[in-house]
């Protein structure tokens, strides 16, 4: 609304804000510009945007393989995931991030091919883009550094090329978070941070405790408010993230191999069938079940989302199985890599999939696996066609 009316990012009360990275509301907002404020429209624009990643991802597969028949494979297997198809009509950021790394994956592979600078330093600029786009990639530059010193070459031009990729990535993300601090929000991209460490917090707590997630984040909010009534030790929104971000930060680290076990929540490869049947209007979401989840159990969670109709799942059975296909074949093709001694493989696996698996700490929601499989499809597309090459020639 802001963006729409007086070109400022700013809260109902027209007060400048920092609580969320800029590039989907900004798209939402030329969405609603050039409709006249038709929804229908804006949700058309939601897919648009989420179904480019698929031609992105076929690109990328023929800069890995040059195979037309592989590229083919793991574009449709993206076409197919039930999560990307829940989400790509939802007015969440997810479709578009999920393009913004499908354009990070096919520079890279572009940069592997050619050993040239210029598409190390357009995988930057995908990556600030999917950083403005969701925070969690702020830190992704990282690891895709490191994965570019392997990438033959002379080892100053190997040192050079990431320090530049780095220094790329910086450059895009300093003018957001310059105006973030301008405004009191400190030197942050956005201040989701805080609310992140709220919710690991919570389960963290529940997890040890056996009690509700949301009875830790109740308490959490008593203390907050409580504590940030004191205006001259909190003048600005800086110091009630640092105060939040510090308070939640020791009560993770008091409970440190819990917090890290958490990281590698199943919960987050299953099909998210709940959102499809939402949108279809066969459930309704609300009830808690992910807290059940974290609770009790996966199987607990879906008994209670379900409400005992245990059969809606089965509606899904075929994009089920393909979804579970995929992670069979990804983890198959990397096995092999790995016996081959084809190394860049699992490096690109630890950059594209695991990073994005990891990242966003111990919520299981299925949503956080969209990241991960443009890359898990095109593993799984080089099992099919291993496989196929196999059974031809015997």
């Amino acid at each position: 609304h802001s963006l729409l009316n007086s070109f400022t990012y700013a809260d109902a009360s027209g007060v400048p804000t920092a609580l969320r990275v800029p590039l989907y509301p900004a798209f939402l907002a030329f969405s609603l510009a050039v409709s006249g404020n038709s929804l229908l429209f804006c949700i058309l624009m939601n897919c648009a945007v989420s179904a480019l990643a698929i031609p992105v991802l076929y690109q990328a597969a023929l800069e890995f393989t040059g195979n037309k028949r592989l590229a083919l494979t793991a574009s449709l297997l993206l076409m197919f995931s039930p999560t990307e198809i829940a989400f790509a009509p939802m007015f969440l950021s997810e479709g578009m991030f999920v393009t913004m790394v499908s354009f990070e994956l096919l520079f890279f592979l572009r940069f592997l091919r050619t050993h040239r600078n210029l598409p190390l330093f357009l995988t930057a600029g995908a990556g600030a883009a999917a950083a403005l786009t969701r925070p969690l990639n702020v830190l992704w530059i990282l690891p895709c550094a490191f994965v570019s010193l392997f990438v033959p070459g002379p080892p100053k031009q190997r040192i050079l090329r990431a320090a530049g990729a780095v220094l790329t990535f910086a450059i895009l993300l300093a003018p957001w978070i310059l105006r973030n601090h301008a405004i009191g929000s400190g030197w942050r991209i956005d201040e989701v941070s805080a609310d992140s460490l709220r919710h690991n917090a919570s389960v963290v707590e529940s997890r040890v405790n056996n009690l509700p997630a949301q009875f830790y984040r109740d308490q959490y909010a008593l203390t907050f408010e409580k504590a940030f009534a004191d205006k001259t030790k909190f003048p600005d929104r800086d110091a009630c993230l640092t105060y939040e971000e510090h308070y939640l930060s020791s009560i993770l680290m008091k409970h440190p191999g819990t917090y890290l076990c958490l990281f590698f929540n199943p919960s987050k490869l299953v099909p998210d069938v709940p959102t499809f049947l939402e949108n279809l209007k066969l459930t309704r979401g609300g009830r808690g079940t992910w807290d059940v989840i974290i609770k009790d159990g996966l199987f607990a969670g879906i008994r209670h989302y379900f409400d005992g109709r245990l059969w809606l799942p089965f509606l899904l059975t075929p994009l089920i199985l393909l979804l579970l296909a995929t992670y069979a074949g990804a983890a198959c093709e990397l096995g092999f890599a790995i016996f081959e001694k084809k190394w860049m493989t699992p490096l690109l696996f630890l950059l594209f999939s695991v990073y994005y698996l990891t990242v966003v700490g111990p919520g299981g929601y299925p949503r956080f696996q969209l990241p991960a499989l443009p890359f898990l499809c095109l593993l799984c597309a080089q099992a099919a066609e291993r496989f196929l090459k196999r059974k031809g020639k015997s």
